[in-house]
């Protein structure tokens, strides 16, 4: 069974959204390596419970020394890939448009063509910056409904107009959610024969 609470969004100044709009959100928990062991122990009876958790205990570790090789990890489903980790690089401080790149080289750009011609230089001096990024494949999402788990509404919150910050290009007053009455269906099984759940028509992007 997996929660979700919805959310009545008081609008997002920074997103242009003005008016009132309704969202569902999860409402999970966290498992720690143990829980995960447990459960690969159960899908496989020749793997310990003590050894799982001590390689995904190291899994962390062994996956940041192959990215800082170059490498990607990708874990599968049998043949299918669910999850790929990689490295993440970007330019730092954003895309460099005209007005960066003459910030940058004065001297030297005027024109896009300049910008073309002294691509790599602009990167380098503006510098780059790294992350690790995981993303989640679409068998992953099919791996997961093909278990068919319910959903189950827990309660409504409200969330606090989020307003742009003078000066900048952006940011929160601070607005976090505030609960609301408690949600008569808080309880029911929304979906209690499993698999998709009929889409919400005001759900979108979550907006906070």
């Amino acid at each position: 069974m997996i929660d979700y609470k919805v959310c009545l969004n008081n609008g997002n100044e920074v997103l242009g959204v003005e008016q009132k709009t309704i969202t569902a959100n999860e409402d999970v928990r966290t498992a720690d390596e143990a829980a995960v062991a447990r459960e690969i122990a159960h899908e496989n009876p020749l793997i310990p419970e003590q050894v799982a958790q001590g390689v995904l205990q190291n899994f962390c570790k062994a996956a940041a020394n192959l990215m800082s090789m170059g490498f990607s990890i990708q874990l599968r489903n049998g043949n299918d890939v669910a999850l790929r980790i990689h490295p993440d690089i970007h330019v730092d401080g954003g895309n460099i448009d005209l007005a960066r790149a003459k910030e940058l080289m004065p001297d030297d750009v005027h024109t896009e063509e300049d910008m073309v011609t002294f691509a790599g230089e602009l990167v380098s001096r503006a510098g780059v910056t790294l992350r690790v990024k995981a993303e989640s494949q679409p068998k992953f999402t099919e791996l997961l409904k093909s278990l068919n788990p319910g959903v189950n509404r827990t309660g409504i919150v409200e969330r606090a107009k989020v307003t742009r910050k003078d000066g900048e290009g952006g940011g929160s007053d601070g607005g976090g959610t505030t609960p609301v009455t408690p949600d008569p269906g808080t309880g029911d099984n929304d979906n209690p024969g499993g698999g998709t759940p009929t889409p919400d028509p005001g759900t979108g992007d979550d907006e906070n």
